[in-house]
């Protein structure tokens, strides 16, 4: 009986971080009334606070899971993500820009690793965030925070992909 409330508990906590991260951009476009360059924008936004929250939030949830399913990697996310809002990036532009490589590469490199089931779509979910990445760098055919957006809410998709394996393996 203990063993299910810890899954029942566990499972709550990826849920959560699923959500959050699929949020995050749709928060901040309704909290500010328009979809900014960036999502880092928002650090100088009206909604500044919003920002920090959702992102500290955000971070404290990936460390935790990183944590308890020993994933290194996992939890170095959480605790990179939690260096965004505190190196803005028109203050500390180079350290930004090296701490949100480390995320958005690291989150691929996740997405990857950690996945022994539904391996074939979380290689389409990198694709997708690699070509967005492309699409954003070599032909500015989409802006930063939509491809900030759409890692964002693929990352929440993969942790909705771990509940529905791991709830299948415990069954």
């Amino acid at each position: 009986m203990e063993i299910n409330k810890f899954f029942k508990r566990f499972f709550k906590y990826e849920l959560t971080t699923a959500i959050v991260c699929i949020l995050i951009p749709f928060i901040l476009i309704i909290g500010q009334g328009e979809a900014l360059e960036s999502i880092s924008a928002y650090a100088y936004s009206s909604v500044d606070f919003i920002f920090c929250v959702l992102l500290t939030l955000g971070a404290t949830l990936i460390t935790t899971i990183g944590i308890k399913k020993n994933q290194t990697i996992t939890w170095i996310l959480g605790l990179n993500l939690m260096l965004i809002p505190l190196t803005p990036h028109l203050a500390v532009p180079v350290i930004h820009l090296i701490v949100s490589i480390i995320f958005f590469g690291g989150m691929t490199i996740h997405i990857i690793k950690y996945s022994d089931r539904y391996r074939q779509f979380r290689w389409f979910l990198v694709g997708i965030i690699a070509a967005s990445f492309g699409l954003y760098y070599f032909t500015d055919v989409i802006s930063l925070f939509a491809v900030e957006s759409i890692a964002l809410c693929l990352f929440g998709v993969n942790f909705l992909a771990d509940i529905i394996a791991d709830r299948k393996e415990f069954r």
